[in-house]
Formats: C-alpha cells, structure tokens, sequence
C-alpha cells in the first residue's frame, strides 16, 4: 500500500510539474533597451529539445522572426543556458525597425524549428514608458546597431556654450571606431537639415559609410555638429558642437 501511494505522489509530481517564469535583465526594461529572456522549459512540450527557436509577437504584432511556423529562421535560435534552459537577446526597436512608442508589451513561446514541440504561450510583459530628456545632442532611435539608419540631432535651445546657444549648423562629421579602439577610414562629413525650430539632423547607415579592417567590427562612433555665427563684429566666422560618442548595440 505505501508502495502504490508513492508511486501515486510521484506521477502526480510530475504531472504538475510547470514550466518557470521567465527570467529578464534587465529585471525591466524599455523598447530602447536590449533585454535578455532567459527561461525554463521543463514540464512543457520543449523539456529534452536539443535546440529551440523563439515565437514572438506583442501589440506592434509578429515580429520579423516570426517568418513560417514550420521552419524558423537562424535569427531566431535561442542560447542554450542550462538544462532545459534557454536565452534569447533583442532590442524591439531594433528588432522591429518601430520607433520606441509603437511599443507596449511582447509576449512568446519557445518551440521547435518545425513547430512540432512548443510552450504555453508567455506574457504579455510591459515595456516601460520611454522618458524622454531632452539634450542637445541625441540618436534616434536611442539604441543603434551598425547597419541601422541613424539619425544624428543638434538642438541648440540645449546648447551649453554660448556658441552652441547661437550656431547655424551646416555638417555634422561622424568619426567611425572599430572593437578594437583604432579609427575607421577618415571622419564622415554630411550635410544637415533643419527638423525643428532649433533642431537640425543628419542621417546615414554607419556600415554601408565606413568599412573596417580585416578581423574587426564597427564597434562605436562619435559625432559633431559643424556651422556658423556671426561675430560681434558681425563677421560670419565657423564654430563646432562639442562632440558625444554612441557605441552600438548587438543584437542576437
């Protein structure tokens, strides 16, 4: 009798055994910011996979990832972090190609390339609102990888110098550093026009602008606002932003 009431707990033990939440890190996060899921598939139909993909769609919809339920692409293979566990990186904004404010929640699964094993469904989980500050130098979007469209913004109503406060901008030079520290090819100088009543930008796609070396990647990039001011003479003489650096964000 003991014997068949232990064998009785231990199937109903296992039965109910459940998946656990899934893990994040950051623990919250925007749309901007690159989040790490990491979860736990035991007691689902993924326990035992030797390889898993991730389905993920939210209010902004399926994501790119999402190409046919029978055979998922690379981009979508998850990290293997443990037993039965697994991890998977991306930034939505960048994932999706959205600015940050189409963006409210995700939710996925994790499945089999074929989709002929998967999980519950997981979520919905909220991004937190974007708070912006306003500064005068900036990228949108926030968060940029090599071979995203970039946009660089000056707006002098931020300016700190007195310069800044009063220039016209004309060019912006972009200087391109490789994952080693080294620059890339000469700076980058474009043309800028005015978005705003104080606001000018400049747009360009570092990867297809600057090539590295052999072996290395295009790892950060600083940028500059170039124009001009009349003097108190009333001489229209060049003056130059200070200068803020972005390093890109890689994702899975």
């Amino acid at each position: 009798m003991k014997k068949l009431l232990f064998l009785t707990l231990f199937i109903s033990a296992a039965f109910f055994t459940k998946a656990q939440n899934p893990v994040f890190s950051p623990s919250t996060f925007t749309a901007e910011d690159q989040i790490t899921l990491t979860y736990d598939v035991t007691g689902t139909g993924m326990a035992g996979a030797t390889e898993a993909y991730i389905w993920l769609w939210g209010n902004a919809g399926d994501s790119p990832l999402n190409t046919s339920w029978t055979n998922s692409p690379d981009a979508a293979r998850m990290t293997a972090a443990g037993t039965n566990k697994w991890s998977f990186t991306f930034t939505a904004t960048l994932l999706y190609g959205l600015p940050p404010a189409a963006f409210t929640n995700f939710r996925f699964l994790v499945k089999k390339k074929d989709g002929s094993a998967q999980t519950p469904d997981q979520g919905p989980f909220n991004f937190d609102p974007l708070v912006f500050v306003p500064t005068m130098l900036r990228v949108f979007p926030g968060k940029v990888g090599a071979d995203d469209v970039v946009t660089v913004n000056f707006d002098k109503a931020y300016g700190v110098t007195t310069n800044e406060q009063r220039m016209t901008p004309t060019t912006a030079t972009i200087t391109m550093i490789d994952d080693a520290g080294n620059n890339v090819g000469s700076p980058l100088t474009i043309a800028v026009r005015k978005t705003g009543e104080t606001i000018w930008s400049a747009t360009y796609i570092p990867s297809l602008s600057f090539t590295p070396g052999a072996g290395r990647k295009l790892f950060k990039f600083k940028y500059k606002f170039n124009g001009t001011l009349l003097d108190t003479g009333g001489a229209t003489i060049s003056v130059t932003s200070s200068e803020s650096e972005v390093t890109f964000t890689t994702m899975q």
